[in-house]
């Protein structure tokens, strides 16, 4: 799941750099001219599209766009590591209860689920 930078749109403004919580696009050059999306590091939360001035930034071909993101309470065994991972804040509990999340400020990147070791983060695509 990721995006790529059209290089002949790219105005070089750093606006996706900025955005991107997971420092993902860098320079393509040392004058900073151009960015470029590691699709490797991309989790596809798509926030860098949002802000991209020129409309540069697009989906790879194997991009699928999160839906929604949330805990299965069955599997959840309270342990913080979604809470802890996330930027937005959106996993919330108490220790050693299911955990939910917030719907509202979930951004749908998916990396609650990379950290959850009880595989009970659900991502609906």
């Amino acid at each position: 799941m990721a995006f790529y930078i059209d290089n002949e749109a790219c105005i070089g403004c750093g606006a996706c750099k900025f955005m991107c919580l997971f420092d993902v696009p860098q320079p393509l050059d040392s004058a900073k001219s151009k960015y470029t999306i590691d699709t490797e590091k991309c989790l596809g939360c798509g926030q860098c599209v949002n802000i991209c001035p020129n409309g540069a930034i697009h989906p790879t071909a194997e991009h699928r766009p999160i839906k929604r993101v949330y805990i299965d309470s069955e599997k959840c065994i309270g342990c913080s590591l979604c809470a802890r991972a996330c930027f937005a804040g959106a996993p919330h509990g108490q220790i050693k209860s299911p955990f939910e999340i917030d719907g509202d400020k979930c951004f749908k990147c998916g990396l609650c689920a990379t950290k959850c070791k009880k595989d009970a983060i659900v991502i609906e695509y």
